[in-house]
């Protein structure tokens, strides 16, 4: 028995690409769990993930990528509040705003959403929040909703005194917001199956890199059957061209990584997702909470808001940056290899890409664009090189910081992707 056949199944089961992951990561995980199980032998192991789900539930644990923390790339939470404010407010019609969190990790994505959206000026009673992760020590944490320093990197989204209060354990999420959210534990490939609830907006950050091409596809599908027409997905930086370009246009705002669902693909969406393939045989037993359908219906309208704290003065940076302007022929150039990746062309924009590089060999923009292009094809190799690249030649470069980060944190190189965090957090740091 090899480490291959575990791989394999880890595949089939869940649908990561071990390639990502790394037979590394996966080795030191089973030798992890073997001890804990009193098995040597390697076959004997793989029988036991065979008949158990609780055994190969927790070999998930040991592999997935918990990263994550409050306004995580602070870009796409500034992008939701004004987006509330300036075009769902208006046309809402006191409807009420439907949102989710997926994968949600240990909570501070959806709180994060959360927070935004009061900080928007929209009561409690205005919208609703469901998060799904696999992990169940996860949603465990996310309920407790007490925090260490890790979990608030960088620059400061909001003043944490409002919404956190210090223990002798952490900071604390104030009661308020904790009920706002509604966590669930379970795989996205098969807890959707059966709700008929819909989503005006959709937070599905960094799980797309991990998948297999299939499983990829098959996420995508129902996230486009969970969406609203006309409803907003958002994405992370290193998963843009996996994105389809017939069923979800770009927002076309600076490291959002947001798209909008086109309004008139509803009566051509895919076949719902419980339709399983001979590639993938999704287990309908992952865990006890597996089988039970997410809810599909809404708590108990509240008819007052919930009282919170004073508020204070608007978020830093909630103002939308200025679109970007086209001056030179050379700047239309390289637009022109953007528009090709976001229309799914991943080779005609390499090869677009690298002519420009022969007219432009210095422009870090390119070499970005690039490795963006070669980490959507799985080859991460290559794409490090071209994020090198593009930070040789432009040092301060937002996007190869955070894309390169990525890289290594997928490979489990913690100490160096922290490095380029750090890196990350002094150019979001306020000017002395």
């Amino acid at each position: 028995m090899s480490l291959e056949a575990i791989e394999r199944l880890l595949s089939q089961k869940i649908g990561v690409d071990p390639r990502i992951i790394g037979s590394r990561k996966i080795s030191r995980a089973l030798e992890t769990r073997q001890a804990i199980c009193g098995l040597s032998d390697l076959k004997a192991y793989f029988n036991l993930l065979q008949t158990s789900t609780q055994e190969f539930e927790e070999l998930v644990e040991q592999i997935i990528v918990p990263e994550t923390y409050f306004f995580r790339d602070r870009k796409p939470f500034d992008f939701l509040l004004n987006y509330v404010r300036t075009n769902w407010q208006p046309q809402s019609n006191l409807s009420k705003l439907h949102l989710l969190s997926v994968p949600c990790s240990s909570g501070e994505e959806p709180y994060s959403m959360a927070i935004a959206l009061l900080e928007a000026g929209l009561p409690t009673y205005r919208f609703k929040i469901d998060a799904v992760d696999i992990s169940k020590y996860a949603i465990a944490k996310a309920k407790r909703a007490v925090y260490g320093k890790n979990s608030f990197r960088g620059k400061p989204w909001i003043d944490q005194n409002r919404y956190f209060q210090s223990t002798a354990e952490g900071y604390e999420l104030i009661l308020p917001i904790r009920t706002i959210v509604n966590f669930q534990q379970g795989n996205l490939l098969n807890a959707f199956a059966t709700t008929a609830t819909k989503y005006d907006i959709i937070f599905c950050r960094n799980l797309l890199i991990y998948l297999e091409p299939n499983a990829c596809t098959q996420v995508l599908n129902i996230l486009d059957r969970l969406l609203l027409p006309k409803g907003l997905l958002f994405v992370g930086a290193s998963e843009t061209a996996k994105i389809p370009s017939d069923r979800f246009t770009p927002m076309r705002e600076s490291f959002t990584f947001a798209y909008q669902k086109a309004e008139s693909i509803q009566s051509q969406s895919p076949q719902p997702e419980n339709t399983t393939t001979p590639e993938f045989e999704f287990s309908r037993n992952w865990h006890v909470s597996y089988n039970q359908p997410w809810p599909t219906e809404e708590p108990p309208t509240l008819e007052q808001p919930i009282p919170l704290p004073a508020r204070a003065s608007p978020p830093p940076n909630s103002k939308s940056p200025p679109p970007e302007t086209i001056n030179t022929p050379s700047s239309s150039g390289l637009t022109l290899a953007k528009e090709l990746a976001d229309t799914g062309q991943i080779e005609a924009a390499i090869t677009h890409c690298q002519e420009y590089l022969t007219q432009d060999f210095t422009n870090d923009e390119a070499y970005t664009l690039l490795g963006t292009l070669h980490q959507s094809k799985s080859e991460y190799s290559q794409a490090e090189q071209y994020f090198r690249k593009a930070l040789y030649l432009n040092p301060h470069s937002y996007e190869a910081l955070m894309q390169l980060a990525l890289l290594k944190e997928h490979r489990g190189d913690r100490i160096g992707a922290e490095i380029l965090q750090q890196r990350i957090q002094k150019l979001n740091a306020p000017f002395s």
